[in-house]
């Protein structure tokens, strides 16, 4: 008597956090967002992994389906840069005060202090 062991179809592995975070990178990659990708989060909700991902310029958000593995939504947003209070840099600024003591110096030598 012969036992016939019957093999059930395994079912698709599921996706894990890591290989979620693997196909969001191979993804900016053939973007064309080759250097600076730093993954930071990783999260399940409900069927779908969302992957954020720091880029150079911006930050990348994808949303990857569990069961299929294929990719349903994706948004790069772009860093905005703040404003500076002063649009002069700290080098000239160093650069000014210095100019202004040097010419101090040598107005002083040649007695042209009268002006100031």
């Amino acid at each position: 008597m012969s036992i016939a062991k019957t093999e059930k179809p395994q079912a698709a592995k599921s996706l894990t956090a890591e290989q979620a975070t693997l196909i969001a990178l191979d993804f900016l990659k053939w973007l064309g967002n080759k250097r600076g990708l730093k993954p930071r989060k990783v999260s399940l909700e409900n069927e779908n992994y969302v992957v954020e991902v720091e880029l150079k310029n911006g930050t990348a958000t994808i949303q990857i389906n569990s069961a299929t593995r294929q990719i349903k939504e994706y948004t790069i947003e772009s860093k905005t840069e703040e404003t500076e209070f002063l649009p002069v840099s700290f080098k000239a600024v160093l650069l000014m005060v210095g100019i202004s003591v040097i010419v101090q110096i040598i107005f002083s030598f040649i007695n042209l202090n009268s002006f100031f």
